[in-house]
């Protein structure tokens, strides 16, 4: 088994693992503790940050089982669509978690924006009820939510995703032959696409699930899911080394993709270097 198969077959156990825990946290653990605080009283509190974490988190943790599949089928592309979304659901969770006050926003004004009990006023970017009277300012995008470290490589990581999403020509060889022909079988960037994964999904388990606090279904269950965090970022950082000295290679058999291997350089780099902040309760003196 060569190199790139070992670190397929790796990333693919990270990806099993995370999808077997996140399951039992999400039936165990996870809990609309402000839409039940509501029927004992009627004005809603704060306790909907954990509403808004729990349905991102149960979110996410359903695309992990259909990125599962595409990889699969080796449709990797879609399994970057669902990685930008997981992505946002992580930078939103986080955002309103140290922003506890904006809870109302996040959560009662979409829902009754979804039902349309509120209606969003382009023209003004407010959000108003159906009388006509401002409820709250205009729906945030992503790069609204990017905190700490994530700041860094937000940029180039966000736009990647969002290429690969969109109907951008720019990524027309991921479908097509070095004779013109087109095709869906091209396997593109196998190990790179399962690293975009883990990087991502770590984050949002760490944020969520990896907490001083959180109610898991045993003793045991709590330390295999630290435990999986731990085994997530050690093989990441060594990934990260690993993939910056093959952009490297390719440089220099490629020069027309200077810039671009450029750019995923210093992008990578800042991920690597993200992986030490601490978004839970995890000890991160692991990692140098």
């Amino acid at each position: 088994m060569n190199e790139f198969q070992l670190h397929t077959q790796k990333l693919d156990k990270l990806i099993n693992k995370f999808i077997l825990h996140s399951k039992r946290f999400v039936e165990w653990s996870a809990f609309s503790y402000g839409t039940a605080d509501l029927f004992r009283h009627p004005e809603p509190n704060n306790k909907f940050t954990y509403d808004h974490e729990y349905f991102n988190f149960t979110k996410s943790t359903k695309s992990l089982v259909s990125i599962r599949a595409l990889l699969k089928l080796n449709n990797n592309e879609d399994v970057l669509i669902l990685v930008r979304s997981i992505f946002e659901n992580y930078l939103s969770t986080r955002f309103l978690n140290e922003n506890v006050d904006s809870f109302e926003e996040f959560t009662i004004v979409l829902l009754k924006l979804f039902t349309r009990e509120y209606v969003y006023d382009r023209e003004n970017n407010i959000i108003v009820d159906r009388n006509g009277n401002k409820i709250a300012n205009g729906i945030l995008n992503p790069s609204n939510f990017k905190l700490g470290k994530d700041k860094s490589y937000y940029p180039e990581f966000y736009g990647l995703l969002s290429n690969v999403g969109h109907s951008n020509f720019g990524i027309i060889n991921f479908y097509r032959n070095r004779d013109l022909t087109f095709t869906i079988e091209k396997n593109n960037y196998p190990v790179l696409t399962r690293f975009f994964v883990i990087f991502v999904f770590t984050k949002l388990f760490e944020h969520v699930v990896t907490v001083k606090g959180e109610d898991f279904y045993n003793h045991n269950e709590e330390k295999k899911c630290y435990d999986l965090v731990i085994e997530s970022l050690l093989y990441q950082d060594k990934l990260i080394v690993e993939v910056l000295k093959k952009i490297e290679e390719d440089t220099a058999l490629n020069s027309h993709r200077k810039k671009f291997n450029k750019k995923m350089k210093e992008m990578l780099k800042d991920m690597k270097k993200s992986l030490k902040e601490k978004l839970g309760s995890v000890n991160k003196d692991f990692l140098q």
